[in-house]
């Protein structure tokens, strides 16, 4: 049996047997500190207790078709933690979840996502998708350069697919695609999610030049941004003064399971 098939088998097995655990990253309001939110991010954790992040099995998933599985159990766990914590009376909400632009061949996916979270009772705002920037490829891996590829063409029917369905879309790893500009002018995007390579890098020159031509250009358009990978004060004094209000990264807390995520958020709101 080859790689390819031992994972697909894998993968199954871990769905069905609840192996796929969701972990949540706060976002911050960088001025107060107040809490804005989280992205759930997965972790698959195997039968020997090794626990494996994205990194090291979403690529292959992705190239097997099998993101979509992946992205609709993470929907449902979010859904249903969501829940739980509202029934017991604590924050949580609201939440992004990441989407394989895979999503984007499926006949209503949008529907698909809106009837798991209404299932558990989850309302639109507490709920939003995040759909990475990364250049449409074929399948020897190169970029396409036609002046609107099917790849994008099938991405903006999704983004206002969820739109449609009353949920905010966020564009993910902002400026690390080659197809940044096209898709910020076509797709309706609620929030610009600046990504980490930029933001390690502040205080490089060039560096803070995009950073502060590219925050501009989204609140003209509307856009909230969002740094992520903060870590220092030398970063967040740089992403206030050029008007970024929110940040993700260890500066503020690495992703917490959902019992330390609560107690993260009841720790903000006993100190207020």
């Amino acid at each position: 049996m080859d790689y390819r098939s031992e994972l697909e088998i894998s993968f199954r097995e871990a769905l069905n047997n609840n192996c796929l655990n969701v972990l949540y990253q706060p976002q911050v309001d960088m001025r107060t500190e107040e809490p804005k939110g989280a992205e759930a991010l997965v972790r698959w954790k195997k039968e020997d207790g090794t626990v494996l992040s994205p990194a090291y099995f979403v690529p292959a998933l992705e190239k097997m078709g099998l993101t979509t599985l992946l992205d609709e159990a993470v929907i449902g766990i979010v859904c249903r933690d969501i829940c739980e914590a509202k029934q017991n009376g604590f924050p949580f909400s609201p939440v992004s979840v990441n989407l394989s632009r895979l999503h984007a061949v499926r006949r209503n996916a949008a529907k698909s996502f809106r009837e798991i979270a209404e299932r558990c009772g989850v309302e639109r705002p507490e709920l939003s998708f995040e759909i990475t920037e990364t250049a449409a490829q074929t399948e020897d891996g190169t970029e396409e350069v036609s002046e609107t590829n099917e790849e994008d063409k099938k991405m903006m029917l999704l983004a206002g697919a969820l739109k449609g369905e009353g949920y905010r879309i966020a564009m993910d790893d902002y400026g690390m695609g080659s197809s940044t500009l096209k898709l910020l002018q076509e797709v309706p995007f609620d929030i610009l999610k600046l990504d980490r390579y930029f933001v390690r890098r502040i205080g490089d020159p060039r560096t803070d030049i995009i950073l502060a031509s590219t925050i501009g250009m989204a609140g003209a358009l509307g856009m909230e941004v969002i740094a992520e990978g903060v870590e220092t004060e030398k970063q967040i004094r740089f992403l206030l003064d050029h008007r970024c209000r929110y940040g993700q990264g260890y500066y503020y807390s690495g992703p917490l399971p959902k019992e330390e995520y609560i107690r993260w958020r009841l720790e903000y709101e006993k100190d207020v």
